[in-house]
């Protein structure tokens, strides 16, 4: 899915502007990610299959559509808790997934899954799901804030004090994720919610893309009037390096509806 595609819709007092964009990048010949972005129900979703392992694009691809089939709720609280229910569901149908193909090739178990993250707003309280190191990053008032933390090896030793975080892009285990769907039969994964405000901007994406910028790349790009301008900003970005892994973006953009 090499496009943008931008939607606009009015969700309580805010005015949704997204558009999501997925390249399977220089070195890769299929693209594992997967992007959700519907502004109508005010829920996107970046989707990761674990690099490596087989099916992990039928994992992130599973994982989109539960999420596209998700009914409409009336609360935010509603729409978390339905998709919460779905995403346990599926981590034991990959989960049986894995197991039922090591039987089949007798080899030892194989993992189909993927990392994810999943944002849902209805104006004015925001929610981010997430499991594994696909992030969730939020410009506001020019300050770039990372809204989630990694589940990842080197995370885990830079908060234990056992390295630093210059030393975590060098690390031979830098892609090694300690949390993610399919991988196990229990999954745990993270809640935040939080307030939305008018001007707020968002970022959703894989590894492969905040792997190849500086924050000041993912700021400046944000800051753009359009999430399309947006998107097209930090994937050209990416594309200008080795680009070794998946990327995908999907931005979205939070104004104030007119007459309110």
């Amino acid at each position: 899915m090499n496009r943008v595609k931008s939607r606009q819709t009015r969700r309580e007092q805010m005015i949704w502007n997204s558009s999501e964009y997925s390249h399977p990048g220089h070195r890769r010949k299929n693209n594992e990610d997967a992007v959700y972005s519907n502004a109508r129900s005010g829920v996107w979703c970046v989707a990761d299959g674990m690099g490596g392992h087989q099916n992990g694009g039928l994992a992130s691809q599973w994982l989109v559509d539960a999420i596209a089939s998700t009914p409409a709720y009336a609360t935010i609280d509603e729409c978390v808790n339905e998709l919460q229910k779905r995403i346990f569901a599926l981590n034991q149908t990959l989960y049986d997934k894995g197991g039922a193909l090591s039987e089949n090739s007798h080899t030892k178990r194989q993992t189909v899954g993927c990392t994810f993250v999943i944002f849902i707003s209805d104006g004015v309280r925001n929610a981010c799901l997430w499991a594994g190191d696909s992030r969730l990053y939020l410009l506001r008032n020019d300050n770039l804030y990372q809204i989630t933390d990694d589940h990842s090896l080197v995370n885990d030793l830079v908060s234990r004090g056992i390295i630093s975080e210059s030393e975590t892009h060098n690390h031979p285990q830098a892609h090694v994720v300690t949390r993610a769907l399919g991988a196990s039969e229990t999954l745990s994964f993270e809640k935040k919610i939080f307030k939305a405000q008018q001007g707020d901007r968002y970022l959703l994406c894989s590894d492969g893309l905040y792997n190849e910028l500086e924050p000041s790349d993912i700021s400046a790009a944000l800051a753009m009037s359009e999430s399309s301008q947006s998107c097209r900003a930090l994937v050209d970005k990416v594309l200008k390096t080795e680009a070794t892994d998946n990327l995908t973006a999907c931005v979205i953009n939070a104004a104030l509806a007119s007459g309110y």
